[in-house]
């Protein structure tokens, strides 16, 4: 019993620990999106007609990876978490709800090429936006649907931005690329 108690709290430290430390490292600590954003999110994909693949940057606890995977069962669904105990979470999550389509990587976004994707969703910070926007300009191609929760890109002009009907008054804004992406080298 002693072990038990010993183990199960040793875990909960050490997945505290490692939740602050990537929430230093990344600037953002892995936070849901919430039960009405989520709608909105899926909503606005819906009405752009979202086909091939979709990639979350930052899917943290999978809340909206796992609800796009659902909603968008023909399109590839790519999440980047590189925080370690949300990415463990969203692995035996996965496996118990087998869902195909949806490909969960730790990895981190920045390190990934974007090139691929057709759609791009993410809740971040106002910090990592600033450092996103660029990489997004120099990979996506022209006409990847860009949607973001919370956050703008700071000098992107949104297409539209909708305002959630929940207590924040949380902003979605869409964004259209109009760039057409440099090669990548890769």
């Amino acid at each position: 019993m002693i072990i038990l108690s010993t183990l199960i709290i040793s875990t909960v430290v050490c997945s505290g620990i490692s939740i602050v430390f990537y929430s230093l490292y990344n600037g953002i600590s892995p936070m849901p999106t919430s039960s009405k954003v989520k709608h909105q999110v899926l909503d606005v994909l819906s009405e752009n007609e979202t086909q091939g693949t979709i990639y979350e940057l930052g899917s943290g606890w999978g809340t909206l990876a796992f609800a796009i995977a659902k909603r968008f069962p023909k399109c590839q669904v790519i999440a980047y978490e590189n925080s370690l105990v949300p990415y463990i979470y969203t692995q035996i999550y996965k496996f118990f709800i087998r869902t195909n389509n949806l490909n969960i990587k730790r990895e981190n976004f920045f390190n990934a090429l974007l090139s691929q994707a057709n759609t791009i969703v993410c809740y971040l910070s106002t910090d990592i936006m600033v450092r996103l926007q660029p990489k997004l300009a120099s990979e996506l191609q022209k006409e990847t649907l860009v949607v973001t929760n919370t956050f703008a890109l700071p000098s992107w002009t949104p297409q539209q931005t909708i305002e959630t009907e929940d207590l924040y008054r949380t902003k979605i804004h869409i964004y259209v690329n109009q760039n057409k992406a440099k090669k990548n080298r890769r």
